[in-house]
């Protein structure tokens, strides 16, 4: 193969939409983290608290242990409420 047949990757310049969405996840990460960690939390540790106190606690009455799990719930959204209110604003506007 000579040189001049061996391709070359082509590749796109950034453009200016590409560039504001890189910089505005760059200045919001830590509240994407904090979004991600409470999405977890919110999925994993209702369906944990059931499965826990179902037979631990409450010996196998789904209604109260359904109870605990919507309580844990209500617990970790109010607390990403808390968390999102004393986040610090930014310093400069948008």
């Amino acid at each position: 193969m000579s040189e001049s047949s061996k391709q070359v990757p082509v590749t796109k310049p950034p453009t200016a939409e590409t560039a504001s969405l890189h910089s505005w996840v760059g200045e919001n990460s830590g509240v994407l983290v904090k979004l991600m960690v409470f999405t977890a939390a919110l999925f994993a540790i209702p369906i944990v608290t059931f499965f826990t106190t179902l037979h631990n606690l409450f010996d196998g009455n789904t209604t109260y242990a359904g109870g605990a799990a919507a309580l844990m719930a209500n617990v970790i959204v109010g607390l990403y409420i808390v968390v999102a209110m004393l986040e610090k604003p930014r310093d400069s506007p948008m």
